[in-house]
Formats: C-alpha cells, structure tokens, sequence
C-alpha cells in the first residue's frame, strides 16, 4: 500500500538511525524528503507541506530545537517524532514544547531506534492523516456533510456527578471513507484557510441544537471550540449575540473554548474581543492549559472564567511525580482566582480519583461517554443516573428511560417540527 503522507528525515546525513528510516519508508511506499542541511528547510516548506516529520534533535551541524521553531513559525503541522541520545526527560522537555507551538507529536524514541516500532508509529499515522482536497472541503460545507456529536461535561461537586453540560464535537461524514474524525482532516481546513467556515458552522449548528434542548426542558452548558480567525474578529462578539436571540439560548449558557495558541497575536485586539464576550454574559475557557508559556500571563490579563487541564498533562500525573504537583499547584491558582477547572480527557477510575481529590470542577472524556448524538444526548440526560457508568469504570451502554417522559415526548415533537421546517 502506498500512503499519500510525505515523510520527512531531519538527521544527520549517515548512521543507523537514518538507514532504519530509509527502510521503514521504503517499506511503507511513502514519498521521503531528506534533509540535513536545515537552511533549505524554509523553501521546501513553502512548496510541500510532510505529513510527518522525524527530527533528531540532538543533531551535530544545527540546532535541532530551532527546526521546530522553523516549522511552526512557517505554518507547517507534520505530526513529528523526536529521536535523540539525551535523556528521555530532555527528549520530553522538547515535546512539551512543541506541542506549546502548535505541533502535533507522535512521540519520542532513543537511538538506537527498533525499526519494528518505527514502522508501527508511523504507518498508524499515514492511515490516519490521507491527503484532502480544497475542492473536497468546499463541497464537503456546501453539502453539510459536516455534523455534531456531543460529549458530556461532568460536574464533580456532588457524589452523583451531575452531567453539567455537552462539548460540541465536529466530524465529516465523507461520501467514499466514511466518518472522518478531527484529526484526519483538521490540519488540510487550517492548511486552505477554511477553519473560519467551519467554526461558523459548528457554532450556528450547535446554537441551534441547544435551543431545541432548552424548548424541551433541558438546560445544558454548551461548549464549544473558537476558531483564533474568529477571536481577532471584533464583529464576532454581536453575530455571536444575534445567534443566541435567534434561538432563545442565554448567553451564560455557552463557553467558549480558546486554544491559548490563539494568544500569539494582537493582544489589545483579543482582549478587546474577550472582555466584549464576558461582558455578553459568554463563559471563556482557556484549553489545553499546562502545555505553553504564556498561560500564566493569559489568566492575568484575559477574562477566562475556566481553565481545561490538557489531557497529555493530566496522563503524566501517573508516572511523573512533577506532574502531579503542577497540576495540584493549577488547580489551587485557579481556584484562588475565582476561576473553575476542568479536566480533559479522562479515560480511567485512577485519575478521576486523582481529579475530585485536587477539587476539580468538572470533567470530559471517554470514561464517562463517548462523544455521540443528540438523540443519545437526550436518553442520556432523561435516564440520568441510570446511564451513568457503573463507578465510572466500567462504561454501561445508554438506556432508553422506562416509559416515554414528558421530556422526550417534546424533544419528539420539536424534532418533527423542525423536519417539516426543512
């Protein structure tokens, strides 16, 4: 099989580690691009964007460090594999790095490499990331082929934990390869300028959704993710408004998630537009909280009324002393700034447990629910706790309620209505 994904060796120019590399793409029938001399980095990102990136950051003639650097400050988002002899903590240091940047990361290996274990991170990868088109993309937002899912945000103040509210969660439905998660086709919107189109869609769709819950009796916080094209829109904040009219949502009933890579740009531009958000009554979360540098200085300056524990962050707690104690560290800071904190995805009992016990506000992830349909979103609430999961460690499926309640009885009649609208 061969892969659409451009592989790209930034090494040094022989040894076994790039011989193993060779052999592994070979194999994999993937097109390579081979560089040791990073000074033609620039051109040949302004011709070719790689999938994938494998940087031994420990290299003799350059900078290692300063190829990530060079790639975020071009735009570029290969998911990147650092290979090294310095020491694993070092090796993380730099991922963590990276990731503060905006790259998505595969991992980090010490030579010698295993060339069994390269093959199988990487061909995981090139499945998951297949090349799409502009025209694809176009079509695909003039078609609605895009459509929601939602995943639960748990409350963790009571011992029932409460579903607090709903992440609106896109995919594509692709006419040839099926459902099509974020990941396999986020970085070609970003890459053809599109992520405004598709923000404004999830915003208008899920708007919408929440207004249909709110006729029928469920008032759930919705969360959803902001494109930064739309934070440096100051004409956001009153098309956002108009929205929330349209549909008979309150403001305080909506969070927006802001990446803080987003962060980067006009500061007195974004906290103009935050401050205009708050004031509308719109809650601001700041995501991926613990993964960049400027986090600190964003809770000072900007009105975030929530911070989310990065996921990467929360799943060293288990292995990393040091972890744990940043994250406690967060969670008294935020707290102490009348700010609430969420963890992202929770996937085990063990840091769910880690999690109420820090006196986290609420929680996502698979170890609650996986992200699903309205419908389901529905049953899940109109049952609730009989949906929830056995201790929260062992997922049950979603139950239908015993009888047809009054809530569902509406929602029935809603959606009917509005099929008949359409």
């Amino acid at each position: 099989m061969r892969y659409s994904a451009d592989l790209m060796l930034i090494m040094d120019e022989d040894g076994p580690s790039l011989e193993a590399l060779r052999a592994v793409a070979t194999r994999l029938g993937c097109d390579r691009i081979e560089l040791s001399d990073t000074g033609d980095l620039p051109a040949i990102l302004a011709a070719r964007r790689p999938t994938i990136a494998v940087l031994a950051i420990d290299r003799i003639e350059t900078d290692g460090y300063g190829v990530l650097q060079t790639l975020a400050e071009h735009g570029a988002r290969p998911a990147t594999l650092l290979i090294g002899t310095v020491y694993a903590r070092v090796l993380a240091s730099v991922r963590r790095a990276a990731e503060a940047r905006g790259l998505p990361m595969i991992g980090t290996r010490s030579r010698p490499l295993d060339e069994a274990d390269l093959e199988r991170l990487l061909a995981a990868h090139m499945v998951a990331a297949p090349s799409t088109s502009r025209e694809e993309l176009v079509a695909a937002l003039a078609e609605r082929e895009f459509s929601l899912l939602y995943q639960p945000k748990i409350a963790l103040a009571s011992d029932t934990l409460n579903i607090q509210g709903v992440e609106a969660l896109v995919r594509w439905q692709h006419p040839r390869r099926g459902q099509l998660q974020p990941r396999q086709f986020l970085d070609s919107v970003e890459a053809y300028g599109l992520v405004g189109e598709l923000t404004d869609f999830v915003m208008t769709e899920a708007i919408r959704q929440a207004g249909v819950w709110r006729q029928a009796g469920m008032s759930l916080q919705l969360v959803i993710n902001l494109s930064p094209r739309l934070v440096k829109d100051r004409g956001f904040p009153d098309r956002l408004a108009s929205l929330l009219r349209e549909s008979n949502v309150p403001a305080d009933q909506v969070v927006l998630d802001v990446n803080e890579t987003a962060g980067a740009a006009d500061r007195d531009l974004l906290l103009d537009v935050f401050t205009r958000l708050r004031i509308l009554g719109v809650g601001l979360s700041l995501d991926d909280f613990g993964t960049g540098l400027s986090s600190l200085t964003e809770l000072y300056r900007m009105p975030f009324s929530e911070i989310k524990i990065d996921r990467s962050l929360l799943a060293d707690v288990a292995k990393e002393r040091d972890a744990e104690v940043i994250v406690t560290a967060i969670a008294n800071l935020a707290h102490s700034l009348n700010i609430s904190i969420c963890g992202e995805g929770v996937e085990t009992r063990e840091m769910l447990d880690f999690i109420r016990a820090t006196h986290f506000d609420s929680a996502q992830g698979r170890l609650f629910c996986e992200p699903v349909a309205p419908c389901h979103i529905e049953r899940l609430v109109a049952a609730w706790p009989d949906t929830a999961p056995a201790t929260f460690g062992v997922p049950r499926p979603i139950k239908a309620p015993a009888d047809d309640t009054t809530i569902t009885r509406r929602l029935k009649r809603l959606h009917l209505a509005s099929a008949h609208r359409q």
